[in-house]
């Protein structure tokens, strides 16, 4: 059960790559092109708040994804029987403390 998000987020920002450009193109481009920059202080914050959250939420929907599959894998694999939770418990007890 070894699983790394790295390669999950580059690959989710390949898919988002065109998607992306296109959102900044309109959400900071045109605005810039009709002269919002003068706006000052108000436009800094709008073009941080488009150009910072959605890497943010990218990362976060693939951390949130990664997790729910690690918790799907980590309860498909839950032994049979009565004893089977807690045998999985000890197990996973035993693990974090090697």
């Amino acid at each position: 059960m070894n699983h790394a998000i790295g390669p999950a987020v580059v690959r989710a920002f390949r898919r988002a790559a065109l998607p992306l450009a296109w959102y900044y193109a309109v959400t900071l481009g045109l605005p810039l092109a009709n002269g919002a920059a003068q706006a000052g202080a108000a436009f800094v914050e709008h073009a941080l708040a488009v150009l910072v959250l959605p890497p943010v939420l990218i990362v976060l929907a693939c951390v949130i994804r990664e997790i729910a599959h690690v918790l799907t894998e980590s309860a498909e694999s839950i032994p049979a029987g009565p004893n089977g939770p807690l045998r999985l418990m000890k197990s996973l007890v035993h693990f974090t403390r090697v």
